[in-house]
């Protein structure tokens, strides 16, 4: 018995996010998502700003940052959790003599 078997998984990556990356798009989500009605990029630059946070490229939050912060992150969740994909195939049994 001979078979080919391919398995294509994103569990091999590793993170190239810093602790920072992961917490400014961890807040982002839940000012986006943990309330009632969502607050804004341009509001949650302001709260950012107003805390003394900086982007990770350290300059001050403006509303085009958090939209790509939330975007990119939500793209990087989506491959990161992506089912495996597992495909056998050239199947053959040859009998023994």
């Amino acid at each position: 018995m001979s078979f080919l078997v391919s398995i294509t998984t994103t569990k091999l990556w590793k993170s190239n996010y810093s602790e920072y990356q992961q917490y400014l798009f961890n807040r982002i989500c839940e000012y986006k998502e943990c309330f009632l009605t969502p607050i804004g990029y341009r509001k949650i630059s302001q709260i950012f700003n107003e805390e003394g946070l900086k982007t990770p490229r350290g300059s001050t939050f403006k509303n085009n940052h958090v939209h790509s912060i939330y975007k990119k992150g939500k793209i990087r969740e989506e491959r990161i959790n992506r089912e495996d994909i597992v495909e056998v195939s050239n199947l053959t049994i040859e009998e023994l003599k």
